[in-house]
């Protein structure tokens, strides 16, 4: 009895397995298998790596103002060298010079996004 020829499950592949031990066998070699894993994950995780991706950005544009000792920028100039606002996470409450503010927090960056002047402000930072 002749088996049927089977296909691999890689995408980028689809090669035709045809010597085959296990009629469970999915795909041509180990690495089309793993391949089609990450590629499944990286669709899988499409929003959360484009946040990851979002919030280091922000962290780069942010970091590089603190260690030129700009602590006050406006948002739209921000946005400019790519800061994604819509990337930050949730805000929280900070007593800053006995004021209570809505304050955004990556790694060791503490920053208001002043809704007035449109301008973000950087409280705490390792540069400061």
């Amino acid at each position: 009895m002749k088996k049927h020829i089977k296909y691999c499950k890689n995408i980028e592949c689809e090669q035709a397995i045809e010597n085959y031990a296990s009629s469970k066998r999915l795909y041509c070699s180990e690495s089309c298998r793993s391949r089609d894993g990450y590629l499944r994950r990286l669709e899988e995780n499409k929003e959360f790596i484009e946040n990851d991706k979002g919030q280091k950005q922000n962290y780069a544009v942010l970091n590089r103002y603190a260690e030129a000792g700009i602590y006050t920028e406006s948002l739209s100039k921000l946005m400019k060298f790519g800061f994604q606002p819509k990337h930050l996470q949730v805000s929280r409450f900070y007593n800053i010079e006995g004021r209570d503010c809505h304050c955004y927090t990556i790694k060791d960056i503490v920053f208001e996004i002043d809704s007035l002047s449109k301008k973000i402000i950087i409280h705490k930072s390792k540069h400061k």
